[in-house]
């Protein structure tokens, strides 16, 4: 005969066992309803997918030019951003800096190697008064400047076979340029004159014709000629000017003949 003992043991056998048989069911059921549930509510991306512009889209967006896209081909949406950031900022410091240099406040300036020097002038308007574009016009015209592709003007002198710029007239207001198109409704409180050194003429010589040019300017237009710091110039300065610019010049020979 089967002890007490012996059918307690058979008895845990069997109920681990059917334990385990539920345990087994239950996992298996519960795969074939997820994966029902997958199947029957397969999820659909087109939506979202056609939310992500295509590069081309992008390039196209961003207004970039050609070649700039064909050099981004391939390249990650990360990478793409951040070089085009970096160009947008390196464009507006060069800009930046153009335009600093062209309507500085700044009357005299000597490179640091001492190799360059720029000499600027501003011819402003009297309150409540204003420049014109026809009476811009008109004063470069007799000056004989001559306007650029870069909206400026110059005042050329015929060195061998091209023309060399003595100095330039910019607009005091950014950019800094004269658009030929709009000079009819165009008005600004001044312009500045800039003269870098050295340059296709004498450099005492092109400060000469320089200063000569903004006096009559000014004078025409019923203008003030300012100095660095916006006051009038004056005979004194004017002097005092033309001594650096022959400091420069004699440097700059004693440059280039130990060169």
């Amino acid at each position: 005969m089967v002890s007490a003992f012996e059918l307690r043991v058979a008895l845990a056998i069997i109920a681990v066992i059917i334990i385990a048989a539920i345990y087994v069911w239950y996992r298996a059921n519960t795969k074939d309803r997820l994966i029902d549930d997958l199947s029957a509510n397969d999820l659909d991306l087109t939506e979202e997918l056609d939310d992500i512009p295509a590069l081309a889209d992008v390039d196209e967006a961003l207004g970039l030019p050609d070649d700039l896209r064909s050099e981004f081909q391939g390249v990650s949406k990360q990478l793409r951003e951040e070089t085009i950031s970096k160009r947008v900022q390196e464009a507006q410091r060069i800009h930046q800096t153009a335009t600093r240099s062209s309507v500085s406040s700044s009357t005299t300036f000597a490179g640091s190697d001492g190799k360059q020097m720029l000499v600027v002038f501003h011819v402003v308007a009297r309150e409540p008064e204003i420049f014109t574009g026809p009476m811009i016009q008109q004063m470069m015209s007799e000056l004989e400047l001559e306007h650029s592709e870069m909206g400026v003007y110059h005042y050329n002198v015929q060195r061998l076979d091209k023309k060399q710029s003595v100095y330039c007239v910019a607009n005091m207001l950014n950019p800094g340029t004269f658009d030929l198109d709009t000079m009819d409704s165009f008005t600004t409180p001044g312009v500045t004159f800039i003269l870098q050194l050295p340059g296709p003429e004498d450099e005492l010589k092109s400060f000469n014709i320089m200063t000569e040019h903004a006096q009559r300017l000014a004078a025409f237009l019923n203008g003030d000629l300012l100095d660095e710091n916006r006051n009038p110039v004056s005979k004194q300065s004017i002097s005092s000017y033309k001594e650096q610019v022959q400091l420069f010049g004699l440097r700059a020979t004693r440059h280039s003949a130990s060169a």
